[in-house]
């Protein structure tokens, strides 16, 4: 029963400026049979440099908070749509995550909240035009990065462009987040050379031909002393500060990921300067990353044995 009623519920990806994204949200209202809503945004974190600007840091934490609590004010302002159309509040849900890219923060709340139907633009409005197909880069990325099982509406001007049927019989969101893991981060120079020695080893097993299938399968059978489950974490996923895995990975103003509590026993000890790079900090704020932290979640659950 409570599968069903998540199936029945439906996303809709809306920009800041309410205009936006305002025809995209009617034609959902109006064409897909809406039991529950949940309005879905990216938000991008306002970045100022106190040197070029001319303000301190108090002053740019308060610029930063305005604009949060304007994503907010948006998201309110679409859900008094909702309700004006005849869905009830209690069915209109607001889903939020900041990020540096809007397409990746779409496609992580999609992995995060197991979603199964979303509708976003395919363009800006003023470039409808007969024919068109998809134009924004965020729409094509997530078209093309999102899970299988996800069945997508593109709309522009109020007007269906394309639609992306969900496809449930391709493995699950775990499977789809290998593929998504490609993309969004360098792949460990570790990881690949395991997977090149894999290719190699079976190469080598059917390349003698004395082996018979029977005990080339042995030997797979076999307990491996260096499995992937011993295997060392990707160096992606590792801490620049304590050298250990991160459960809470944040990227600060120098664009490295850190782990959240040590950056932050970093910069309380005083310190201004980026732990890597040496150069001065920008500002203090911490921006969660939400696409490493599954990353990680998901190979932490398929190498339960690592030592951490």
């Amino acid at each position: 029963m409570g599968e069903t009623l998540h199936n029945d519920v439906i996303y809709v990806a809306v920009n800041q400026d309410v205009r936006e994204s305002k025809l995209t949200l009617l034609w959902t209202l109006k064409t897909l049979p809406v039991k529950k809503l949940c309005l879905l945004h990216v938000h991008i974190p306002f970045s100022l440099n106190p040197s070029s600007c001319g303000l301190d840091e108090s002053e740019i934490n308060a610029i930063q908070e305005s604009e949060l609590k304007s994503s907010y004010d948006s998201l309110h302002k679409y859900r008094d749509l909702c309700t004006n159309k005849g869905v009830d509040e209690e069915d209109v849900d607001i889903s939020l995550i900041s990020g540096y890219g809007v397409g990746e923060g779409i496609v992580e709340l999609i992995y995060q909240n197991n979603i199964k139907k979303l509708v976003m633009g395919a363009a800006a409005d003023p470039h409808y035009s007969r024919g068109m197909s998809i134009t924004s880069r965020k729409a094509e990325y997530v078209s093309q990065h999102a899970p299988h099982c996800c069945k997508m509406w593109f709309i522009c001007k109020g007007k269906l462009i394309k639609t992306r049927e969900g496809r449930f019989d391709l493995g699950n969101a775990s499977d789809s987040l290998s593929e998504f893991d490609g993309f969004a981060q360098k792949p460990s120079k570790e990881r690949g050379r395991d997977d090149d020695d894999e290719t190699d080893s079976h190469k080598e097993q059917h390349s003698e031909g004395n082996e018979t299938p029977k005990k080339v399968r042995k030997e797979e059978d076999k307990p491996k002393s260096n499995d992937s489950e011993t295997d060392s974490a990707p160096e992606d996923f590792i801490c620049p500060i304590s050298m250990e895995i991160m459960r809470d990975p944040s990227v600060a103003a120098d664009g490295f990921t850190y782990e959240e509590k040590e950056i932050r026993t970093w910069l309380n000890g005083g310190n201004d300067k980026s732990p890597i790079t040496g150069a001065k900090l920008a500002h203090r704020h911490l921006t969660p990353n939400y696409t490493l932290r599954s990353l990680i979640k998901d190979w932490l659950h398929h190498h339960p044995n690592y030592n951490h």
